[in-house]
């Protein structure tokens, strides 16, 4: 019995050892620091693009909060009060067919 336990033992040691050494981590080739392929660059690039469309989208909706009126409040009666879409029907104005 005291040799199948010990097989046992003596396989278990080999698929543990078989998992844990690929998980080590390798030193790096020489000539090179550490940080040697890992994803540093094209993480930096991708960053970098990010940060470039942030800006665009910003300045783009500034252009367009600045064309924007300062107050919809009272358009209509401004306007003369007119729907070209035909939409008031809060006002009790006939508002477009439904189907």
């Amino acid at each position: 019995m005291a040799v199948q336990v010990e097989n046992v033992t003596a396989v278990v040691n080999q698929v543990v050892t078989g998992l844990l050494v690929p998980m080590q981590d390798r030193p790096p080739p020489p000539g090179q620091l550490p940080e040697f392929g890992n994803a540093a660059p094209a993480g930096l690039a991708i960053v970098l693009l990010l940060l470039l469309a942030t800006v665009f989208l910003i300045r783009n909706m500034s252009k367009r909060i600045t064309r924007l009126p300062e107050s919809f409040d009272g358009e209509d009666t401004a306007t003369g009060g007119s729907d070209p879409a035909g939409t008031a029907t809060d006002r009790g104005e006939p508002g477009p067919a439904r189907s």
